[in-house]
């Protein structure tokens, strides 16, 4: 049972110090010696590990392998059973004779390749017997498989060690990508804005004093260079906005803020938007909608359809472009119906790749850049929407979106609709107009059309310069502010800053290059637009119109 016990013991031993402690009494505990020594094997020595004795013997010593009968052991791979050590050839007198060493057995750890040796030895003559030994032998085995269990755990500790350093190595490596990622993420998220701001801000000077020059010339060649002087404004912000658009979805720059909105308002805003354009191409524009509320980002699922229907009226030379929702299920199915050019079949996979146009001949001949549908693709999967298409040449196109339901809204009710005032007319009455923007060129532009339309303009630079107006001049009837200015200040500081100051609401459209979620979402009071540069004359004219003759209560956003 004592053996037993010990070989439980040495199971669980874990490192080398716990065999030793467990070996050296085992040994002389179980042959009842007055003393034990553990030996291992160290190349051509052998090593006197530990002891456990009635005095000392040779603990920490190393001896050759051919000198000690240790050494023997192991070279013969069998147990040497000496009762007297002064006549056994075997043993090294002069090593022995300092001790109280008189017999001793020592058995070999593994008979195959033995890797060290068990003693015990005895202070008065005595023959080992064959249990002693037996016992011995079975306590050296045991101690074989601790040693292997020891070295095999100590691999796997170490191996444990490199994998866990490894590991840490790559956390701080992703750590510090991470973290890289982000410092490039806000960097890219500040050049988007500042690109998306500083491109926009000559594109508004052009708009503007072309809508100025429109107002200003009468010779029938010079209304034909301004007309194609607006084209080219028009399709260079457009390229703008397009390429701007790619980037922010590529970069991750733009974030879905999901809400619950009904189609209905939705689908009037876009008819109101296309349909002088579908007129202006002799097109029918049709909108049906079935009602339904859906759950998305209404600002993205307007920015879809919206490049949708412009692409529907484009590719259309007769006929009609249809806006349709009905019901899917338990959710809405939108779709843009066209009766135009349509798409054949090998044409189909490649539509949503960046600029590429169906039957696009040469540059000159282009409508468009090819980047609308592009950025339907990329607007679909951020949203996790189903977009399907479906076409024939010669007979038209159908894109489809499924959009998951919504819980049911109530309705606001209505204002009537301000009316729009038509393209160059003049506005009802002149208004007192102060205008906040730090760009120079940008500022001058929008006075002159100002100016033009008979409208008194106070200027100013900053919101300091804005007080400075207004405690000068009194309130005054309309106030047009870019949302970034200088020194980190925004249009709404201003306008806050104004309204303490004077004490009553101020109407106010707010200018804005930027077209981030962030700017494009802003909840804005009654008495605000907000319009997203560049913004043409006649569609800043109509805003000035429609606001300061709109209806206390009714709040409409124009972007």
């Amino acid at each position: 049972m004592a053996l037993i016990r010990v070989v439980q013991d040495l199971s669980f031993a874990r490192d080398l110090s716990a065999i030793q402690e467990i070996v050296r009494s085992a040994a002389r505990a179980l042959t009842g010696a007055d003393g034990a020594t553990l030996v291992l094997r160290e190349g051509n020595e052998c090593h006197y590990l530990d002891e456990d004795a009635v005095a000392p013997l040779w603990k920490g010593k190393r001896f050759p392998v051919q000198t000690c009968i240790s050494g023997w052991s192991m070279l013969n791979r069998r147990a040497a059973v000496i009762p007297d050590i002064y006549t056994d050839a075997r043993i090294p007198i002069e090593t022995y004779r300092p001790t109280f060493v008189k017999s001793l057995v020592i058995v070999p750890i593994r008979s195959i390749e033995p890797i060290g040796a068990i003693g015990s030895y005895w202070a008065t003559p005595h023959e080992a017997t064959q249990e002693e030994v037996r016992t011995l032998q079975a306590l050296a085995d045991a101690t074989a498989l601790a040693l292997e269990n020891v070295r095999n755990y100590a691999q796997l500790e170490q191996r444990v060690q490199e994998r866990t350093r490894k590991l840490e190595a790559a956390r701080e490596a992703a750590q510090q990508a991470r973290e890289s990622a982000e410092r490039a993420q806000r960097a890219k998220s500040g050049f988007l804005a500042a690109a998306s701001h500083d491109l926009r801000q000559p594109l508004q000077s052009l708009a503007l004093l072309t809508g100025t020059l429109r107002r200003m010339v009468t010779r029938p060649e010079a209304l034909e260079v301004l007309e194609q002087q607006e084209l080219a404004v028009r399709t260079a912000s457009q390229l703008v906005n397009a390429i701007l658009d790619l980037t922010k979805l590529d970069s991750g720059a733009i974030t879905p803020e999901v809400s619950d909105f009904e189609a209905a308002g939705l689908f009037g805003e876009l008819g109101r938007e296309f349909t002088v354009l579908a007129a202006d191409k002799g097109l029918e524009l049709r909108v049906d909608c079935g009602g339904g509320t859906i759950r998305s980002d209404p600002a993205l699922v307007a920015q879809i359809l919206r490049n949708l229907v412009s692409n529907a009226i484009k590719y259309t030379r007769a006929g009609s472009v249809t806006l349709l929702s009905l019901r899917h299920g338990a959710g809405t199915r939108m779709e843009v119906r066209d009766t135009g050019i349509g798409i054949s079949r090998e044409h189909l996979p490649h539509i949503f790749d960046e600029f590429y146009q169906v039957g696009a001949g040469a540059r000159a001949q282009r409508s468009g850049y090819g980047l609308g549908l592009s950025i339907v693709t990329r607007l679909v999967d951020l949203l996790r929407l189903k977009l399907d298409v479906s076409s024939e040449p010669g007979q038209g196109s159908v894109f489809s979106l499924e959009f998951p339901a919504g819980p049911a809204l109530l309705t606001r009710p209505q204002g009537p609709e301000a009316p729009a005032r038509p393209n160059g007319g003049r506005p009802a009455e002149r208004r007192r107009v102060l205008l906040v923007e730090d760009d120079r060129s940008v500022r001058e532009a929008t006075r002159l059309l100002l100016s033009a339309e008979g409208h008194e303009v106070m200027t100013a630079a900053s919101p300091a310069e804005a007080l400075r107006h207004a405690e000068a001049s009194g309130a005054p009837d309309l106030v047009i502010t870019d949302y970034h200015l200088n020194a980190a200040a925004t249009g709404l500081d201003v306008i806050a800053q104004l309204r303490g100051k004077l004490g009553r609401e101020l109407k106010v459209i707010l200018l804005s290059g930027d077209t981030s979620p962030s700017i494009t979402g802003l909840v804005l009071d009654e008495h605000m637009r907000l319009a997203c540069k560049p913004v043409n004359a006649d569609h800043l004219l109509q805003l000035i119109s429609e606001l300061t003759s709109a209806v206390p209560g009714r709040h409409e956003r124009r972007a």
